[in-house]
């Protein structure tokens, strides 16, 4: 009778571990639980860049762009902020575009252009 009771516990115990899910805590900025944006870059530049995210002084890579093609960038995005985009052309000069306000869940694009202080983002 006691080996069917503590049996019984143990499945019970592992039944209710395995339906456990895992929701995303609200307020752990480290996860991406959709808190992300999309940037879209079409470089119109015949050289490669080189992204960077720039906002509230921090500054994360986001990827490289081949000349005269596109790319898409998922970035982690958890609360409404300002961003900037850091474009370093290969053997060229480097740009950091206008500030744009951008929330959790926007697509953004940038244009990246010749010359290239004529890139901009948009929504």
């Amino acid at each position: 009778m006691r080996r069917r009771s503590l049996i019984a516990v143990i499945c019970a115990l592992v039944v209710g571990c395995a339906a456990r899910t895992d929701t995303p805590n609200p307020f752990e900025t480290g996860r991406s639980g959709g808190g992300q944006i999309e940037l879209r870059v079409e470089n119109l530049n015949f050289n490669d860049a080189t992204l960077h995210a720039v906002s509230d002084g921090s500054r994360v890579r986001l990827g490289r762009v081949t000349g005269k093609s596109q790319a898409t960038f998922q970035v982690d995005w958890p609360f409404v902020r300002d961003l900037r985009v850091e474009i370093s052309l290969l053997a060229s000069s480097d740009y950091t575009t206008r500030r744009l306000t951008v929330s959790p869940g926007e697509s953004i694009r940038l244009l990246i252009q010749t010359p290239l202080n004529r890139s901009f983002l948009v929504r």
